[in-house]
């Protein structure tokens, strides 16, 4: 069974409009509240929870319905999902999120760490909240490995003798 994807905070969306002369297309970010703002719209409409299909109808009956526009055409695509991973790694970057990536692929991705690494306090930041993990835990119990979301910071600190 397929199962759809829902919309939710901070995931990256490209809206595109047609049929109308004063929005081509608007690249954005839904934010913490699930929310994301529209040109013409005063109050900003909730994304979240939604397929892309179904935001897709509510922007063009909020248009439409408004009497903003006669006729218009919306489009809504998901933009490239990343996650970042920085501090005490090989090659600290911005990566490409695949369905199902960890904390330890996140950290494979940017080729493994340094001689200087702190194993045991790498921290995940996501959504304004921060998670400490000791990899050296999942390494030794790969079920402990947690999931890595859009727009995750890992940062593997320094040790400091």
């Amino acid at each position: 069974m397929v199962s759809v994807y829902r919309l939710k905070a901070m995931d990256p969306i490209y809206i595109r409009f047609s049929g109308i002369q004063d929005q081509q297309y608007l690249e954005d970010v839904i934010d913490e509240n699930g929310e994301i703002k529209l040109l013409h719209i005063d109050q900003p409409i909730k994304a979240a929870g939604l397929t892309t299909t179904q935001l897709e109808d509510k922007i063009k009956d909020l248009y439409i319905d408004g009497g903003i526009y006669i006729s218009v055409s919306v489009v809504v695509t998901m933009t490239a999902k990343t996650y970042y991973v920085q501090g005490e790694v090989k090659a600290p970057g911005q990566f490409p999120l695949t369905s199902g990536t960890t904390l330890l692929q996140a950290i494979a991705s940017a080729r493994g760490y340094t001689e200087f690494a702190d194993k045991k306090k790498v921290r995940i930041l996501r959504s304004g909240t921060s998670t400490e993990k000791n990899m050296k835990d999942i390494e030794k119990n790969p079920a402990l490995d947690v999931k890595i979301e859009a727009g995750d910071v890992v940062n593997v600190p320094p040790t400091w003798y």
